[in-house]
């Protein structure tokens, strides 16, 4: 077995421990001809792991738009086949138990030249 097999074994290991399953709503911005248009789509379904990074209490963010709590101590671990995207166009989230998830960063894990994983932070909305 190569590193590559290995570490996305012991990835699929980790994510059964805890799995979760969760359906992506995806927003993306595109340029269409002159203005930028917003395309939702559903993706997935994946099996995740969601864990809790640190621990802290939530936050209220203030914004033109108005007040929202959230809570910016979870993680996600995904294997190497998940779609899972956070940027200045996109914008993924999803709910699992009641709570409300919107994925802030995303960074492939990466042997051999070649994914292996995905960590991903994420903030609950409430």
């Amino acid at each position: 077995m190569n590193i590559v097999d290995l570490r996305r074994n012991s990835a699929i290991f980790n994510i059964n421990q805890n799995p979760t399953e969760i359906m992506i709503h995806r927003t993306e911005k595109k340029k269409m001809g002159g203005y930028v248009d917003e395309i939702e789509q559903d993706v997935g379904p994946f099996v995740v792991r969601i864990f809790v990074a640190n621990s802290s209490s939530p936050q209220k963010v203030t914004t033109l738009a108005g007040e929202k709590q959230v809570d910016r101590y979870f993680g996600l671990l995904a294997d190497h086949q998940a779609d899972i995207q956070a940027g200045t166009t996109v914008k993924d989230e999803f709910t699992v138990n009641n709570m409300k998830f919107l994925v802030k960063a995303v960074y492939p894990q990466i042997a051999d030249n070649q994914i292996v994983s995905y960590q991903v932070e994420l903030e609950r909305v409430n």
